[in-house]
């Protein structure tokens, strides 16, 4: 039986290149990328390897931070009629994949300029065709659907199908550590994406003026520990027969991955984190979920109000997720909240800057505009982060009827359109931010209170 060639990671519209790079980053090889989602090998072309299939899903499942679900590419045809996608369909090796008391769930149909265009049709089909293989193969008349639920989502794009079976279970943004929440939390992939967005590592210190329940400064201990976001927790891999398979080593793929993982944690690095909330609420909650992370000890959380911020370094990274105005406070506080983030950036004028709002018109209320103001859509929530480079001026803050396009993405805005208005994002190909200069090199923690870092 052949074993499945490739997987797909799902992710916010917007952070295709950067689940991108971190895939290559954890050794697996990508096949290509659409919106959304990143295709990457699960071993040697043409070679039936369902151990390396496993352990290869199963290292994107603990490895990737800004990817929401890991699915396996069950199959990838073409279907002009329900006919070829029954046929078609019921040849997969969905045993691979579903126990006999499996339940099958199709989350998801997404249909774009196929022949096939009723979704419920489509949907009720592909059901059809599953249950029919497996009853088959298990010689039963009924799936008992008694075990565990497996999330399947069906692309059809150009008449070309895709069918991707989940082997996350719960979503990946789902770390494990999040049980204290403030209002309006940052999802734990976003908070990642920027972090890798802005260039962020170890070397540099990190300041989070509005930290609320800690996302931002416990998703950088985590990067600086080089620690897996999905270890400690489940994932509905663990009891595919593609996991269970005979003919496995000993210690199974899976446990592999996970102590590979366990083991390269570092446990000694040295990094400076610092959040900082007016709130005291917000300020126990980072502090519970820290721990709950187990970084608790590398990072500082402050009661301090983010206007008040200075740094206590020469170089460095200043992200935050300022509040939008919707769930916390009103519109105009958190407009007058963006002048005052201003005011205060002067005194970072060597630290990168980076801000996580849900308008693209942050540089009115800030005073200039950023180098990348780069659009995630996050499910039905759309974000810029907008990110001002260490040494950079960004755009001074011209009236907008005299400002020239801002760039977005690699592209341009047309000349006397307001900052304001919304803009087609181009997520692939992300402008790498400009880093701060010369890498600072972690203090040791006594000598905190230098004001340069050490040469």
């Amino acid at each position: 039986m052949k074993s499945p060639e490739y997987g797909l990671a799902i992710c916010a519209l917007g952070l295709e290149k950067v689940c991108q790079n971190e895939i290559e980053r954890i050794g697996l090889e990508v096949a290509g990328r659409e919106p959304g989602r990143v295709r990457f090998a699960l071993g040697v072309r043409g070679v039936d390897d369902a151990e390396k299939a496993a352990a290869s899903l199963m290292r994107a499942n603990l490895c990737l931070r800004t990817a929401e679900r890991v699915l396996v590419e069950a199959g990838r045809f073409r279907a002009l009629d329900f006919d070829q996608l029954f046929e078609t369909v019921r040849t997969l090796p969905w045993e691979l994949y579903f126990r006999r008391e499996d339940k099958l769930v199709i989350e998801r149909v997404r249909i774009k300029d196929s022949q096939l265009a009723a979704q419920t049709s489509v949907q009720s089909v592909v059901h059809k065709a599953i249950y029919e293989r497996l009853l088959s193969i298990y010689k039963i008349i009924r799936m008992p659907e008694t075990g565990r639920e497996r999330g399947l989502r069906v692309y059809l794009d150009t008449n070309d199908c895709v069918l991707g079976l989940d082997t996350s279970g719960e979503a990946l943004h789902k770390r494990g550590y999040r049980l204290a929440v403030a209002q309006a939390p940052l999802k734990e992939t976003i908070a990642a994406g920027i972090l890798l967005l802005s260039g962020w590592n170890r070397r540099l210190p990190l300041l989070d003026p509005f930290c609320g329940s800690g996302t931002i400064a416990v998703e950088a201990a985590l990067f600086a520990m080089d620690r897996a976001p999905g270890l400690g927790r489940a994932f509905s891999l663990e009891d595919m027969p593609l996991a269970l398979g005979r003919g496995m080593s000993s210690a199974g793929p899976l446990a592999a991955e996970t102590e590979a993982a366990k083991a390269r944690v570092r446990r000694d690095a040295d990094f400076r984190i610092v959040g900082s909330d007016a709130d005291p609420r917000a300020l126990e909650a980072a502090k519970a979920n820290a721990a709950r992370a187990g970084v608790a000890a590398g990072l500082e959380f402050r009661l301090a109000k983010a206007e008040d911020a200075k740094p206590e370094y020469e170089v460095g990274s200043f992200l935050c997720n300022p509040p939008y105005g919707e769930r916390l406070g009103t519109v105009e506080e958190a407009e007058a909240t963006y002048r005052a983030l201003g005011e205060t950036a002067e005194r970072f004028s060597g630290w990168g800057l980076g801000f996580v709002t849900n308008r693209p018109d942050f540089g009115d209320y800030f005073g200039r505009y950023a180098t990348v103001a780069h659009k995630v859509i996050n499910g039905a929530e759309e974000q810029w982060f907008h990110w001002y480079p260490a040494g950079s001026e960004g755009d001074p803050g011209r009236k907008p009827e005299e400002k020239q396009a801002a760039r977005l993405e690699g592209s341009r805005r047309p000349s006397g359109r307001r900052p304001n208005d919304r803009s087609r994002s181009q997520p692939e190909g992300a402008r790498k931010p400009e880093g701060p200069g010369r890498p600072w090199v972690g203090p040791d923690k006594p000598g905190w209170k230098s004001k340069k870092p050490p040469r």
